[in-house]
């Protein structure tokens, strides 16, 4: 059975209140105990903001792309008649998008929204009828409708038109046998389609320690020393406050005194002026009657924990969670014979008559005067409240469901106009024969959008791309090798039923990047369209490139993708420059720290190009933790090596051959990676000069371009008197002269005092080519045993290693590179794939412990 949960009671207003709670914790109860069904959560995107905690709260629980959001045309509160026609269309929009998820059933946790917000809910505004379930809290509004309904007419008209709705609901789960009566007799439903499910506390609500310096702390803030009545809750009418403070006010003096009324929560300043005048009109200070304003969830724990007595004085409650909340902790609770607070509390002379100030009275003397029964209430209340568990009202909802679909026989809505196109004209059909034609078209272009985003055109994901660096400029240099060689490998074998496309970002928007044959030379051409890609939920967004110097530009358009249901992920070739900033000009690392910020803060994950960058990149998040509910997942892959497959260049200078030829005259040691600072330039001429001077007949060979900070190491190679014979420095080399060079070669040398990954090994390897490199970790990581490894960082130490090195090759008995495991440029991308989309297989892995499993 699919099930699929609304859940805007998560999302509203109503998040910061019971319903919020109610409705987050059941749903992820549900989820718990699924037993073998599927369960998907809808969310509305026109409330983003709420959408990553509803996420974090199923981290672990449910897959994320099980978290499907929808969006609609806005505003469409009902408060605003001008909203009219918005609102019908999203009721059509809304009801489409859940029919095209193909539910069992669907539960909506809150249907009584949208007054004052962009909740929108509806049963059966599509001629096929989605079979439906409601969570159903009370009727209180329509069981006083002297107090909530006539005096607001507008409300009146929109709560009576969501009865309706909620009437047509197939099923409604109560959270009380109150509340359930409710339903049956002012909603006129069957017996048997309204089923009690209960209500429970969080896991947070319990008996705890609290040290004297809290209980005075929060003595101090407010007002009490010993202890204190409380009621916590919503300060509507019907809470009855008024009569409480009234009842308060005629306690023996010796009791106020002893024990102040906390009123527990946030008000609205009306609220607050007249229940201090009130106190006042029974001649009660602030002392006696405080308001304690807005309070933690840790300090609410703590003030249940610390009162003497709790008391929930409500006329009228569909469950009255905050008297089970107080049980929960231990406190003693007392309150009204009325509604369902009698089944919550559980004992008979623990309830008072609460239109009668004086019985309420009576009962607040009775406790705090008898400590004897103060104590059996409050033993009372725990073994009351374990009665209750979100795990219980689950079960009975799930059971609800089975039973309705087993004896109705409805499952899994089989709709004969299943393909995108004819579910967009139907829904184009309805919402253009509403009955409320005040539209612009700024509203059709709105829902115009909406449908677009809700309705995948097509059966296959998407995955994205993102080269916005190498579409302009092609550096050559190691990254974009990589991005080359992945970017050709994803297009030409995507993966199973995926779709996949490049783009860049250029003026707010991701643009799409046509992928050319390669040219004469070998090089692949990137054409840059205007055509603007507009990335959905389900998609996969890959920033193959190192895009630093757009993070600001694309960091709120990567947020809104996330919140939105795109999954985003970064390849993190290295962060070296956040640990060595010397080792780059002077302006490069402020710049990179901004975009790893940004992309820690946005990135459903970070995909390193090894294990040991994925670690550096852990202990980096463990102390600048991003500004999220939780953090990304960072996995690892390896590269591929092989050159064929990586889109190489090709090209052979006049020179090659005499150049080849000197290589293999002697032996000889390959250098390959820009000249800049960390590859360790400057260390190997030394060494090598110290043995020229020594007589050791060896030649070095350097191939890379010049980078950064080294002019005048650059200079100095430049002008050597060995350049040309015992030095090669060669820069602008294809793929093809490279692949020449190493064949040539004796030994590759990596002095590289950092790296994230040191392709350069791979290739020496399958030349079957001997390795000298420093005994860093990444290089441990590529080489294992394949490799002679030295440290220090003079060019003596470098000397001695080289001397060392020659004498065991002499002997035959140098380290081996042959045996080093290697992947092609296929296998690495499948790797790759496998860190976004969990298949199986795959090589190196890294997990964040932190942030979620690994791949």
């Amino acid at each position: 059975m699919r099930i699929v949960i609304d859940l805007q009671g998560a999302q509203t207003e109503s998040r910061l209140r019971g319903i919020g709670r109610y409705s987050v914790a059941l749903a992820t109860a549900m989820v718990r105990h699924r037993r073998n069904h599927e369960v998907l959560i809808a969310l509305n995107g026109l409330f983003p903001e709420t959408i990553e905690p509803i996420r974090a709260a199923f981290k672990g629980l449910l897959p994320q792309q099980n978290i499907r959001i929808w969006t609609a045309p806005s505003p469409v509160n009902a408060f605003d008649s001008a909203n009219n026609w918005r609102r019908g269309a999203a009721e059509i929009i809304r009801e489409e998008f859940l029919e095209s998820l193909r539910p069992d059933i669907v539960h909506i946790s809150s249907l009584l929204e949208g007054f004052a917000d962009d909740a929108i809910h509806s049963i059966g505004r599509l001629n096929r009828r989605i079979p439906t379930a409601a969570t159903f809290y009370d009727a209180i509004p329509l069981v006083q409708k002297d107090v909530y309904l006539d005096p607001n007419p507008k409300f009146a008209i929109a709560y009576l038109e969501k009865l309706e709705h909620l009437k047509r609901a197939d099923l409604l789960l109560a959270i009380s046998e109150s509340a359930r009566e409710e339903a049956m007799r002012y909603l006129d439903r069957p017996a048997e389609r309204v089923v009690n499910i209960g209500a429970a506390t969080d896991a947070q609500f319990n008996v705890i320690d609290i040290d004297t310096a809290t209980k005075e702390s929060l003595g101090r803030r407010f007002g009490f020393r010993d202890g204190f009545l409380m009621y916590s809750g919503a300060t509507d009418e019907r809470k009855n406050h008024l009569r409480l403070i009234e009842a308060f006010s005629l306690l023996p003096q010796a009791l106020r005194k002893r024990h102040p009324l906390l009123i527990v929560g946030g008000m609205p300043a009306s609220h607050r002026e007249r229940f201090l005048a009130h106190a006042r009109s029974f001649g009660l200070s602030a002392h006696d009657v405080v308001l304690t304003g807005r309070v933690s969830d840790e300090e609410l724990v703590a003030l249940y924990n610390l009162c003497s007595l709790f008391v929930l004085p409500s006329w009228h409650e569909g469950f009255g969670l905050p008297a089970l909340e107080a049980m929960s902790c231990g406190a003693a609770v007392i309150g009204s014979k009325t509604s369902s607070i009698p089944e919550v509390i559980g004992r008979d002379d623990a309830l008072f008559d609460p239109y009668s100030a004086q019985a309420i009275m009576q009962k607040i003397a009775q406790v705090l005067s008898d400590a004897t029964l103060r104590n059996e209430l409050a033993q009372h209340g725990l073994q009351q409240a374990a009665k209750f568990s979100w795990d219980k009202s689950a079960t009975r909802a799930l059971d609800a469901f089975e039973h309705f679909v087993g004896t109705t026989g409805r499952s899994n809505l089989e709709t004969a106009n299943d393909h995108p196109d004819n579910r967009i004209a139907s829904v184009v059909t309805r919402i253009a024969n509403t009955s409320a034609p005040t539209w612009g078209d700024e509203d059709l272009l709105r829902a115009a959008q909406a449908i677009s985003f809700n309705v995948r055109r097509s059966r296959n994901r998407m995955l994205f791309l993102d080269i916005s660096t190498i579409v302009h400029v092609d550096a050559k240099s190691g990254i974009q090798r990589v991005v080359r060689s992945l970017l050709h490998e994803l297009l030409r074998n995507p993966p199973p039923d995926t779709d996949v496309a490049s783009i860049y970002f250029e003026a707010g928007h991701f643009r799409l990047v046509k992928v050319l044959p390669a040219d004469e030379s070998g090089d692949s051409r990137y054409v840059a369209t205007s055509e603007v890609v507009d990335l959905r939920q389900g998609d996969t967004y890959l920033a193959l490139d190192l895009n630093a110097h757009l993070s600001e530009a694309t960091h709120d358009l990567h947020l809104r993708l996330r919140q939105l249901g795109v999954d985003l992920y970064f390849v993190i070739y290295d962060i070296l420059i956040i640990h060595r900033p010397d080792w780059w000009a002077e302006n490069i690392a402020p710049l990179f720290e901004r975009w790893l910020k940004s992309v820690a803060q946005v990135a459903t994950g970070l995909i390193c190009i090894s294990a040991t960058v994925a670690d550096d990149v852990i202990e980096w998040l463990g102390n600048n933790p991003p500004d999220r509910l939780y953090g990304p997942l960072v996995r690892s892959f390896h590269l591929g090596a092989d050159i064929e497959n990586s889109r190489p260049s090709t090209g052979m200078p006049s020179d090659a051959s005499e150049i080849l030829e000197s290589i293999r005259s002697s032996v000889s040691f390959l250098m390959v990676g820009t000249i800049e600072p960390r590859k360790g330039h400057a260390q190997a001429i030394g060494a090598f000069e110290l043995l020229w001077q020594q007589g050791i007949d060896i030649s070095l060979v350097i191939v890379g371009k010049k980078g950064w900070l080294v002019d005048e190491l650059h200079d100095r190679l430049c002008a050597h008197p060995e350049l040309g014979h015992k030095l090669h420095v060669l820069t602008g080399v294809s793929d093809e002269y490279l692949d020449r060079i190493y064949a040539a070669c004796s030994c590759l040398l990596v002095p590289s005092e950092g790296e994230g990954f040191g392709l350069p090994l791979i290739e020496a390897a399958m030349k079957g080519k001997p390795i000298i490199a420093r005994d860093i970790p990444v290089f441990r990581e590529v080489a294992g045993d394949h490799s002679y490894y030295f440290d220090g960082l003079s060019a003596v130490d470098l000397s001695e290693h080289l001397k060392l090195w020659i004498a065991l090759r002499e002997a035959g008995n140098e380290p081996r590179s042959a045996g080093l495991q290697w992947l092609t440029w296929k296998q690495s991308a499948q790797q790759l794939l496998t860190c976004m989309f969990d298949e199986p297989g795959g090589g190196p892995r890294t997990e964040n412990s932190v942030a979620g499993t690994d791949c």
